[in-house]
């Protein structure tokens, strides 16, 4: 009779531990880890109605709604999508309410150099997006690959001298930021020459897209162009842009990465093929001086050939 009844105690007492500790167990392995933080000191740009919350919650209270296009001190990230900021109070945003370089509208001043690319990029039917760059001079990739699959061209004034639209073609999304800081030297030559060099900090391969970079030269130049063999690191001769109807020369390349920029006056006008050939590089098509195929395989065997690089000979 003991006996039986001490079966019965331990019996119950093994159930009443499988029970308890079965939920603890299931419990602990289904507990989520929270989100990461990460501190950080940067200028991001708000997009329309970016939201201001006093926590990173949208169930918090809403601190204040601003308008597109204000600088706003960035101070830390959490990694399910919440930006910690200070805009004289600690306030937090979502990741997509404010961008490094995001698509913020035309500057009120916007001048002849952001004009003609608007321009251009109107005439073959294209949506004009006008980035502003932070101080770190970087694309972040998520906001660069949203754009892949439409037809837009983004476009990043670099200076007074530098501007380079980035022409969305096809779906092959970055893996990487774009790095945009460069040094700029420039000398003169025997002949009233100038010669510029572009040397960027960081390479950087377009798969698919095309970066089309706009040189500031004024009237009657002709600009030999000439960009960086990534795989020797010489230069290689793009092509000759005239200037005779745009104080700006255009070079469209499949890269960033180092550029050399040769002008000169011209005194004679252009003929029907060349300004056809100038209006084709305003727009993005890609010309190389002596092209053919296999040169093209031997340098750039790693870039996409497609109709948008068009082969030119002499």
């Amino acid at each position: 009779m003991r006996k039986n009844l001490l079966k019965k105690c331990v019996a119950a007492l093994l159930l009443g531990l499988a029970v308890v500790t079965a939920p603890i167990g299931i419990g602990m392995s289904a507990l989520a880890k929270g989100p990461t933080y990460e501190a950080m000191q940067d200028v991001y740009y708000t997009k329309d109605n970016c939201i201001v919350y006093a926590e990173p919650t949208y169930t918090s209270q809403i601190l204040v709604t601003i308008q597109a296009n204000l600088p706003v001190q960035v101070i830390g990230a959490y990694s399910n999508g919440w930006y910690r900021i200070n805009i004289g109070v600690i306030g937090y945003v979502k990741w997509d309410s404010v961008t490094t370089a995001g698509a913020i509208g035309l500057p009120n001043k916007a001048d002849a150099q952001i004009l003609d690319a608007q321009r251009i990029a109107t005439e073959i039917g294209y949506e004009f997006v006008y980035l502003t760059l932070n101080d770190e001079k970087t694309i972040k990739k998520d906001i660069y690959n949203s754009y892949i699959g439409k037809k837009v061209i983004l476009y990043v004034k670099l200076d007074d001298e530098v501007g380079v639209s980035f022409k969305m073609l096809y779906e092959d999304k970055i893996k990487s930021d774009i790095n945009l800081k460069y040094t700029k030297t420039a000398t003169a030559g025997m002949l009233g020459d100038r010669v510029v060099e572009l040397a960027f900090d960081e390479d950087k391969e377009l798969l698919g897209q095309i970066a089309i970079f706009q040189f500031k030269e004024g009237y009657d130049k002709a600009i030999t162009i000439n960009t960086t063999d990534l795989n020797t690191y010489d230069y290689v001769e793009m092509n000759t842009y005239y200037t005779e109807f745009s104080e700006f020369a255009y070079a469209p390349v499949t890269q960033i990465a180092n550029m050399k920029i040769v002008d000169a006056e011209i005194p004679n006008s252009l003929t029907d093929k060349q300004r056809e050939r100038m209006t084709n590089l305003q727009r993005g098509i890609k010309y190389q001086s002596y092209d053919n195929k296999d040169y093209r395989s031997s340098i750039h065997s790693r870039l996409r050939k497609d109709t948008e690089y068009i082969d030119y000979e002499y």
